[in-house]
Order: C-alpha cells, then sequence, then structure tokens
C-alpha cells in the first residue's frame, strides 16, 4: 500500500472547489433591477377623431322649459303725465262741520277765540238776504243753503273757500246792495294743487 503525503491545505481547498458555492455577496456597486421604460408614444389619433364629432351626432339645444341663457329685458312704460288742469273738489258738509267742531275743541283747550261759524260754508252755498248799517259801518245777513242757519257778517269775514270782501250799498236803496266775495279754487296738474281766486258778487234774493 503507497501512501501519499496530502497537505492539508490543499484539500480543503480541493472540497470548497468540488462544492457549489452557496452565498455570493454582492459587489458593493450593484444596484437593484429597475425595470424598463417604455419610450412608445401614444398613437396617434385617426383622421376621423381629429375632425371632431360627425355632422350627424349634432343635435340643436332644445331647453325644456327657460332658456337659462336667454335675458328677458323687461321694459317699463312710464304713463306720460296728463298736462291738463284737473278741478279739485271740496269736502262733502259733513266733513267739514266735523272739521270745524275739531277747531272749535282746541281752540277752548287753548284758550284761543274760537272760529266763525261761516268757516263751515262755501261761497256758493251762500245766500244774501240783505245789508244793513250801524255805528261799525254795514254788514250783510247771509243764510247757509244747507243748514238755513242765517248769519250777520261784515266785511272780511271768512268762509270755508272765501271771504267777504266788501259790500256796496245805495243808502237810499239797501235792498239794491251788492255783496261781493272773493272765492277760491284749486286745480291740479301733475299732483301739484294750483289756487285760484276769483270775485264773486251777489245780491239780496239772488239764488
Amino acid at each position: 500500500m503507497i501512501l501519499t503525503s496530502i497537505n492539508r491545505p490543499a484539500v480543503a481547498l480541493l472540497l470548497l472547489g468540488a462544492v457549489p458555492a452557496l452565498w455570493t455577496p454582492a459587489s458593493a456597486g450593484q444596484q437593484p433591477a429597475q425595470p424598463a421604460q417604455s419610450n412608445a408614444h401614444p398613437a396617434p389619433e385617426t383622421a376621423k377623431q381629429a375632425l371632431g364629432p360627425s355632422s350627424d351626432s349634432i343635435h340643436p339645444y332644445r331647453p325644456a322649459g327657460r332658456d337659462p341663457f336667454k335675458i328677458d329685458v323687461v321694459v317699463k312704460s312710464v304713463a306720460a303725465k296728463s298736462k291738463t288742469p284737473r278741478a279739485v273738489g271740496f269736502p262733502a258738509l259733513d266733513v267739514r262741520r266735523a272739521e270745524f267742531r275739531q277747531k272749535v275743541i282746541a281752540a277752548r283747550k287753548s284758550g284761543q277765540a274760537e272760529p266763525d261759524p261761516l268757516t263751515q260754508y262755501l261761497v256758493s252755498e251762500l245766500d244774501v238776504l240783505g245789508v244793513f248799517s250801524d255805528e261799525r259801518g254795514q254788514g250783510v245777513f247771509l243764510r247757509a243753503q244747507p243748514t238755513g242757519t242765517t248769519f250777520f257778517v261784515r266785511q272780511s269775514t271768512k268762509c270755508y273757500n272765501g271771504q267777504v270782501v266788501r259790500v256796496e250799498s245805495d243808502s237810499a236803496d239797501l235792498a239794491g246792495s251788492r255783496v261781493v266775495f272773493k272765492e277760491t279754487s284749486f286745480t291740479e296738474v301733475d299732483g301739484k294743487q294750483t289756487p285760484t281766486d276769483r270775485l264773486v258778487s251777489k245780491t239780496a234774493g239772488q239764488k
């Protein structure tokens, strides 16, 4: 039997070379594998897509109710105001008498003189019965048509829409005397009232 001397380090190398490597260290500069990026570009649009939708696919807009894109312009018509003067009437007698009573109450509370009862009536409601003369001058007898009340008044006495301006009489014939009233009326134009004065003459017995 022939014994061959074998170096122990050589045997170790031989054994290591005969066994496949179970672990291989990664090199220091090695990086994990990255997925490949695609450089492919999207396919170009076809000629039909580039031209847009076809004419048969386009339908006009038909709103179900009110068109939200339509603006309704409302034009307010301004009625032309009448330039024709309009006569303004006076309150009824009941209203005027109620106003007079309120003035009497107010005058009594304040201690002032009460208003003349003739101020309840219009010039057109006063009849001349005659005139008289005394130490204070001339006066006139008036009767209020609505109530039949008789008043003894003098010049400058006021009624609802005027006053006694003067008494024109002949001392020899008082029956033919004439009483001149100033009568005020009102007209309205464009909501504005304008007073107008005129002289009205009445003689005894004149209606």
